[in-house]
């Protein structure tokens, strides 16, 4: 794996995060002063938001530093209590590659579980960064609440992050549950899952039922429906601003997890930068828990299947049914065929004899 593999990510970081900032300096540029925002870093809201912004990145870092491993530990120590019935834990010899889409891809999950959540910082952004019944001017007022939608999100992501970087780790590190050889017996399908994937899909879960609703109340209700069951909006603005508002809806619903994606990338590409000494220690805490390398099963395409049923294969019952009537089938063709050349071949033995019969007959005659 080398360091090409970064430059796809690293390039998706720098155009996010540009697009993010020129958004947050025009929805705050004419934000006056607020006393519940005092500490002013800069001379500007804006510049203060991305000075902020900057600071993150190192503490993000610390906090993996700190609490990644140990969350890690907790969530394998719950996992295998939790699981200890009927699955056994071990740990699966993996691949090593892994590319930058993967590692894009890898954002996904914390970055719609981050604006799922944002709802509940959106009141708390407006009331400190913004004054008290302040309106913004009519040319950014439809940016205004995806500007909200965007600071809300970023600020979810810290809390984001301290749940789906141990995921992380345990996926790296290949440690799996799988059900127990008794259990196999039963009539189920064989159950073997990642111990960080199995978490990272709790929450990946949460994060595709409420994002939907978090994105209609932001870019749609908000903005455009209270309006105008309010009867705010005047008559001869009404079209013009459901069209405007509407398109800007749809494509900030669908652009904003990739702005907080790029605000993530940072923190997986230093994942990366550590993943061997990360997975060592959980490797060394699984194999104390009792888990055993075992090799990653191979999944063949049986292209002709067998028609003699076996006991022990698996196998659909729809196809073994289907299996066992070719069979039944064939072996008719064949009875029916070799009768039909049984009789066959008694004709022509009758036929054989009756001529040799005749044969025998006129030379007797002759003599």
């Amino acid at each position: 794996m080398g360091k090409a593999r970064f430059i796809l990510p690293t390039f998706m970081f720098v155009a996010g995060m540009a697009v993010a900032v020129q958004l947050i300096m025009t929805i705050t540029e004419p934000v006056p002063p607020t006393s519940l925002f005092p500490t002013m870093l800069s001379e500007t809201l804006g510049n203060d938001i991305v000075t902020i912004m900057i600071i993150a990145f190192p503490i993000f870092m610390i906090e993996y530093v700190i609490l990644a491993v140990p969350a890690a530990v907790v969530l394998l120590v719950i996992t295998r209590i939790v699981k200890s019935a009927r699955y056994e834990m071990d740990i699966m010899n993996i691949g090593r590659d892994f590319n930058g889409t993967q590692i894009i891809r890898r954002a996904a999950a914390p970055a719609l579980f981050s604006v799922a959540s944002s709802q509940l910082f959106r009141d708390v952004i407006k009331n400190i960064l913004f004054p008290f019944g302040y309106a913004p001017i009519a040319e950014i007022a439809p940016l205004h609440e995806a500007g909200l939608s965007l600071m809300s999100a970023l600020l979810f992501v810290p809390i984001a992050l301290i749940l789906f970087m141990p995921t992380w780790i345990l996926n790296d590190a290949g440690v799996v549950t799988h059900l127990k050889s008794d259990s196999l017996e039963l009539r189920q399908t064989p159950d073997t899952q990642g111990v960080g994937r199995w978490i990272a899909n709790m929450l990946g879960g949460y994060a595709l039922l409420a994002y939907p609703i978090t994105m209609f109340l932001s870019q749609f209700y908000n903005p455009l429906i209270l309006p105008i069951l309010q009867g705010t909006i005047p008559p001869n603005e009404l079209t013009g601003l459901v069209i405007y508002q509407g398109t800007l809806g749809l494509l900030w619903t669908l652009g904003l997890p990739f702005f907080v994606m790029a605000y993530i990338l940072p923190v997986i590409m230093f994942n990366e930068a550590l993943q061997t000494r990360s997975t060592v220690r959980i490797l060394r805490l699984a194999q104390r828990l009792g888990a055993k390398i075992i090799k990653k099963e191979q999944i063949t395409e049986i292209k002709r299947p067998n028609l003699k049923i076996i006991e022990d294969q698996t196998a659909t019952v729809d196809l073994w049914a289907k299996a066992q009537n070719q069979e039944i089938v064939m072996s008719s063709k064949k009875i029916k065929m070799s009768d039909t050349k049984i009789k066959s071949n008694n004709v022509a033995k009758k036929s054989t004899k009756k001529k040799e019969s005749k044969k025998d007959t006129k030379k007797s005659k002759k003599k």
